[in-house]
């Protein structure tokens, strides 16, 4: 047991080790370009790690009934740590403090992965959320930062208290704190386990913004800067929805939990879609893009195929990494704090590479073929019609027609005639 926590948790040793180096190097004052560097070996290195032991296929449960490793774990602290070590490229100019509260947020969603009981689950649910509300305010120095990171902060605090009463009701039906008595009770239909199920991910969905769970994202994003927006839309978001697979597995849902997420996934999708339309500010336009994104993904829980986590890790995955590059494309063509899209108008004549990435990263967004984001739609639509929802699922597919608009109207802009003075790149 002694070797596999040391071995098997050793990525998040790596993070933890990580988190503690940059404290004490920021307290003997080194130089800021250590943080960024720092960051980036630490999740290489935790990368290098999961990437042998997934072709060993090691797996264990170092703690029965709290900390349980297998592939799916393995995979999804992957996915995360590659977008991070992504993120790190993307936004190279990091901080102490930054460096720490991202290494933190990562830390926070290796222990979510690895959870087997609601214990550790909900630890590192409040590792994920917290540093994200520090990376809000930090360094913004401006009132919607701290507008956004309170409501961030406030309705964070209320996701919290409905997953403990989940929790709660949950042990008071199974009489464990562990997952896997909670999702049988919960598929076996009885009340008291459905709803602490609903509870529950009531609780993820706000902190995934789904709607109408969202009210606090498009003030969180706009206020914060943009890497951390990128970080928000991407890994916590993320982190959050592989949370939902850790609880639910990939067995079928009750009929009640079934309809519930299938009418919030629709109205995330259309939502999400129409108000991103009428946006001017890129972050809050990603922030809508989110809420219709985290529908597509909620959307996957009502598959009963056995595909519902390798959909999810795709999805999580393409997404993630999409938006981080889009955001680290945008910074770059309008550098500065103002994020209004008509600065995009033209670009490409100063800066041809950065916007060719950016404008094929909005068509992923979109779900244009044969880029990947269409394919992580195509794997959950497939999904969910192999379940037996093709009603549903033809309903979500308009709802994705809608969003097509806004990115292709971004990707437009790029080539627009009233080309922005800018140097060459």
């Amino acid at each position: 047991m002694a070797s596999d926590l040391a071995y098997g948790l050793l990525p998040d040793h790596l993070l933890l080790a990580l988190v503690l180096v940059l404290m004490l190097l920021e307290t003997v004052g080194a130089r800021e370009r250590l943080a960024s560097l720092l960051l980036r070996l630490a999740l290489l290195g935790a990368c290098a790690v999961l990437w042998q032991q997934l072709a060993t296929g090691y797996a264990a449960e170092p703690l029965p009934g709290e900390i349980r490793i297998d592939r799916f774990a393995l995979l999804a602290k992957l996915v995360i740590l590659a977008c991070g070590l992504l993120w790190s490229l993307g936004f190279p100019r990091g901080t102490y403090k930054s460096a720490f509260l991202a290494g933190s947020s990562l830390l926070g969603a290796l222990v979510i992965m690895d959870s087997a009981g609601f214990i550790l689950l909900f630890l590192g649910i409040e590792m994920l959320s917290l540093p994200a509300f520090a990376l809000i305010v930090h360094g913004a120095g401006r009132g919607t930062a701290a507008e956004g990171a309170f409501k961030y902060l406030l309705l964070s605090a209320v996701a919290s208290a409905s997953m403990l009463f989940g929790i709660a009701l949950g042990y008071g039906a199974t009489g464990s704190l562990a997952i896997a008595p909670f999702a049988d009770a919960v598929r076996a239909g009885a009340p008291p386990a459905v709803a602490a199920g609903l509870l529950v991910a009531s609780g993820l969905f706000l902190k995934a913004a789904v709607f109408p769970f969202h009210g606090w994202a498009p003030d969180a994003y706009s206020g914060a800067r943009l890497h951390v927006t990128g970080l928000l839309a991407s890994i916590v978001k993320g982190a959050v929805i592989l949370a939902l697979i850790r609880i639910f597995g990939t067995g079928g849902l009750n009929a009640e939990t079934t309809a519930v997420v299938v009418v919030l996934a629709m109205l995330s999708i259309f939502y999400g879609n129409f108000a991103a339309i009428k946006q001017r500010s890129f972050k809050r336009l990603i922030a809508y893009s989110s809420i219709a994104h985290a529908g597509y993904m909620v959307f996957a829980l009502v598959d009963t195929t056995g595909g519902r986590a390798s959909d999810l890790l795709w999805y999580v995955a393409i997404y993630a990494s999409t938006v981080i590059v889009a955001c680290a494309a945008f910074a770059v063509l309008c550098p500065g704090e103002g994020d209004d899209v008509q600065a995009l108008d033209g670009v490409f004549r100063a800066h041809p590479l950065t916007a060719l990435v950016f404008g094929l990263a909005m068509l992923s967004l979109a779900g244009i073929p044969p880029l990947p984001g269409f394919f992580a739609k195509l794997f959950v639509f497939t999904s969910v019609v192999a379940s037996g929802y093709l009603a549903a699922a033809a309903v979500a597919f308009v709802g994705s027609f809608i969003g097509v608009t806004y990115y292709l109207a971004l990707f437009f802009r790029l080539f627009a005639g009233d080309a922005q003075t800018a140097p060459a790149e």
